[in-house]
């Protein structure tokens, strides 16, 4: 559906959905941060999506509480554990020891791995302005995850990250395939309980640890499943029913200023120059591989209505 369709007061409502879900999954870099010294990484990935999962019940059994088919259940079950289990462990881990807006401009590197992905397991034609913006976003993300050493090595915390978004990039793949047979509210619904009970095991203590950590962290812990969690993905899954998903994949460009800016304002921290500088050819690379970089496709009415929503 095109925004045209829309009146003004519906792009507004549109427009004024994606800013929050870019506030609000550029927030989760800055919480993770936050929080992460008060748990360990299993037990944050844990409680947030345990909350994000309680969230999401109502909004699924209203939409009708439907269950996938058999055929499915596998691909669903590697969509938790890849798009939430492993990714969020890496991804606190990684947050031990980087600034939350640094760890969100190496994430910048995801759209790239996804489209990657789609030419090698969908053959999506690439052009070689889209070829040439892969070859500059890998450029910014080694750049940012040397942290400025004269080796570019990646530093531990980097790997980490990067490793994170490996992981978040199969589910992104996954689920352009699933989107052809479930609703965008479903697929999240469903892989966050599975990425959750899959966390299970790495949650060592959680319930210890709930009991006696302070308020701000806690509140931190609950805040990142009910925001970043759940509520910007239900925000991000109303506006890409609503306008071309040119238009709101445009808005994740945002994701890591906001965290930067989050990041100085309260924890005091920004990244440094040679970040800065990785973090913005790793932006630039990845917007023109995903606005000028792809050879068109027949449109395919499910997915295009529903969109590919993205990991935060």
């Amino acid at each position: 559906m095109s925004d045209y369709s829309l009146s003004t007061s519906q792009k507004w409502i549109v427009y004024l959905s994606l800013a929050a879900t870019a506030l609000g999954w550029g927030w989760s870099w800055v919480g993770i941060r936050a929080a992460i010294y008060a748990y360990t990484p299993g037990q944050l990935a844990f409680g947030r999506y345990l909350i994000a999962s309680m969230v999401l019940l109502p909004v699924w059994a209203w939409k009708g509480a439907r269950w996938p088919a058999k055929r499915h259940w596998l691909t669903i079950v590697i969509m938790g554990i890849t798009g939430f289990s492993i990714y969020n462990f890496f991804l606190n881990q990684g947050e031990q020891t980087l600034p939350a807006g640094t760890t969100a401009l190496i994430g910048a590197i995801l759209p790239i791995l996804i489209a990657l992905g789609a030419w090698v397991f969908f053959h999506e034609k690439l052009k070689l302005i889209g070829w040439i913006g892969i070859f500059l976003a890998f450029c910014g993300v080694t750049l940012t995850a040397s942290g400025g050493h004269e080796s570019f090595h990646f530093s531990k915390g980097a790997s980490l990250v990067i490793l994170a978004m490996i992981s978040a990039s199969i589910y992104g793949l996954l689920m352009k395939r699933m989107l052809r047979h479930y609703s965008p509210i479903e697929i999240t619904t469903w892989s966050i309980w599975i990425g959750a009970i899959a966390l299970v095991p790495l949650s060592g203590g959680f319930l210890e640890t709930f009991a006696v950590v302070p308020a701000g962290p806690l509140l931190n812990m609950v805040f990142l499943g009910i925001i970043p969690g759940a509520l910007s993905y239900l925000l991000y899954a109303y506006a890409a029913t609503k306008i071309p998903m040119a238009q709101v994949v445009s808005c994740m460009f945002f994701m890591p200023i906001m965290a930067i800016v989050l990041g100085w304002l309260f924890l005091g921290e920004f990244p440094s120059l040679t970040a800065l500088a990785g973090g913005s050819i790793t932006l630039f690379g990845a917007y023109l591989l995903n606005t000028k970089g792809k050879e068109p496709t027949p449109p395919d009415p499910q997915t295009q209505s529903a969109g590919v929503l993205p990991i935060e």
